[in-house]
């Protein structure tokens, strides 16, 4: 099994925050020119490796966008997979070790067993986002590690 198995979150807005009108958001010259880089076979620059460990404070919210836009933005910079909303909830991903140095909570997965739930140490599924930009602890309702699976008898 992997040492840093791929784990996911589900990040709740809050239903009492705007969407800011819905405008597009700005593209980021700075995302475009590592695009370039790495399809011309150079190097991106160096802070994309750094999202990989910056906390929760050191990453800026994208200014361009409705709430949705700037709130998944704000994860994608501190390099998390973020997949499309449902309603008012998207779903964040990345490997054990960002969201534990991310979050600052060990998450517990019992890798041998398929559909293992993940859990804090404390065996709760919300991670805390005490340490997050104003903006952004003001429009999260929660993140919530998933419940697992419920397979039918048998299977698991």
């Amino acid at each position: 099994m992997s040492s840093d198995p791929y784990v996911s979150a589900v990040v709740t807005l809050r239903s009492d925050q705007g969407d800011g009108g819905g405008e597009a958001p700005a593209p980021d010259p700075q995302v475009a020119s590592q695009a370039a880089a790495i399809l011309e076979g150079g190097s991106p620059s160096p802070n994309i490796a750094s999202r990989r460990t910056a906390a929760p404070g050191d990453i800026s919210v994208p200014e361009g966008g409705d709430l949705t836009t700037r709130i998944k933005g704000y994860f994608t910079n501190a390099a998390f997979e973020v997949h499309a909303p449902v309603r008012s909830s998207f779903s964040i991903g990345a490997p054990r070790s960002r969201f534990e140095s991310f979050f600052g909570h060990k998450l517990v997965i019992d890798e041998g067993t398929l559909g293992s739930p993940v859990t804090t140490e404390d065996g709760g599924r919300e991670l805390s986002t005490e340490n997050f930009p104003a903006e952004v602890r003001n429009a999260v309702e929660s993140i919530l590690l998933p419940e697992p699976p419920d397979f039918p008898p048998g299977i698991g």
